[in-house]
């Protein structure tokens, strides 16, 4: 009798423990399960917003190198360059869209947002070179000497590399002039530019073309002055933009300046695209009519240029000091490798629940690293 009583019991027991941790352990399951789905379909938006930039040709298939420029025109987004047969080839005028001070017009974050149907999501978009270089001047005229470091993104030293310089510079009043050098990075990734120059060299920049295996990266080096600041540039299309940023004025707002000569800078090396007259055909200034200098140049894009370097006659500035040729290579953000500093939003989400995807790319014959960095808003 206490035998099957005994039985009963275990067993009420057991039932009652498969209970509780059915209780316990359903919930928990369907919990991870739920999490896996979640994180899931946020990489499957993050894939699919990362390919509508990089495949999608958007709509209108050329709508960066419209002019004028309306965003409101844009009825899909997509950088991919429509003539390319090949993945991964970007459209250097769409790129430019991304630029929110391109004076040519632009495309703002929400609008982007709006147009890959992100509402719910935060993103942040960078284009960079595959790898790291900075260039330290320690020029005593006529003496230039460039200390040069190549990394890798995360810092490691890059040894061989092959550094190229080509070295624009003016003297006094006189046109342009160009002379090149070359050297290679040791193990530590560092090696120096020299080259003798004039005592009168008065201006110059420094065009350093970085090749590791075959991937090559743009930069410059200018020498230090208020000069970089006289003026601004866009290249959309075959069309170039110059004119004078406000937020830089020289203490002279009337004062005309001349847009001298023009030179394009592409990996292939420098050449020059226009000889200007010193008339009013050149000339800008705050005046009504000539606050830009534009001009269209057939051809200019078979050469793809990366940046251009403009030669401008321009007052010293406040406090009189005559007139001189300066350089000034833009566009801004262009100068230093750099497609696209940083596009989107930079108010990521709190929880750190934040994915990052990247894929090399080729603008303008040359290779960048896109990276897209997305987070689900809260």
């Amino acid at each position: 009798m206490v035998a099957p009583v005994f039985e009963h019991i275990t067993a009420i027991m057991v039932v009652s423990m498969l209970f509780v941790s059915a209780v316990i352990a359903v919930p928990a399951i369907s919990y991870v399960n739920l999490l896996y789905v979640d994180q899931q379909q946020f990489r499957n938006v993050a894939l699919e917003a990362l390919n509508s930039m990089l495949f999608g040709i958007g709509y209108p298939s050329d709508w960066g190198s419209s002019d004028p420029f309306n965003e409101g025109d844009v009825a899909k987004f997509g950088l991919a360059l429509s003539e390319s047969s090949s993945f991964y080839v970007l459209d250097p005028d769409k790129v430019q869209r991304l630029d929110v001070d391109n004076p040519s017009g632009s495309l703002d974050y929400e609008t982007v947002r709006t147009l890959l149907g992100l509402q719910d999501y935060g993103f942040n978009v960078k284009i960079i070179p595959p790898f790291s270089v900075t260039a330290i001047d320690k020029s005593e005229i006529p003496s230039l000497l460039f200390e040069v470091n190549v990394t890798f993104n995360d810092g490691r030293p890059i040894p061989n590399a092959h550094v190229e310089a080509s070295i624009i510079y003016v003297e006094g009043k006189s046109g342009y002039f160009t002379t090149e050098t070359e050297n290679s990075t040791n193990l530590l990734g560092q090696c120096t530019i020299e080259k003798g120059l004039t005592s009168d060299v008065t201006d110059y920049i420094v065009v350093l073309k970085i090749s590791v295996a075959d991937l090559a990266t743009l930069t410059t080096s200018f020498m230090a002055g208020f000069h970089q600041h006289v003026a601004d540039a866009s290249i959309i299309g075959e069309n170039i933009t110059v004119w004078i940023p406000e937020e830089n004025l020289p203490g002279e707002p009337q004062a005309n300046r001349w847009i001298d000569y023009v030179v394009g800078v592409s990996p292939d090396g420098v050449w020059s695209i226009y000889n200007g007259t010193r008339s009013t055909d050149d000339m800008i200034n705050y005046g009504e009519g000539y606050a830009y200098w534009s001009n269209l140049f057939t051809g200019l894009n078979y050469y793809n240029p990366v940046f251009i370097i403009f030669t401008i006659w321009t007052p010293l500035g406040a406090g009189g000091g005559g007139r001189q040729l300066v350089l000034f290579a833009g566009p801004y953000g262009h100068t230093g490798g750099y497609r696209v500093f940083n596009f989107g939003s930079s108010a990521q989400s709190p929880g750190g629940g934040a994915l990052k995807l990247s894929r090399s790319v080729e603008i303008a014959d040359m290779t960048y690293i896109f990276e897209l960095l997305i987070w689900k808003e809260v």
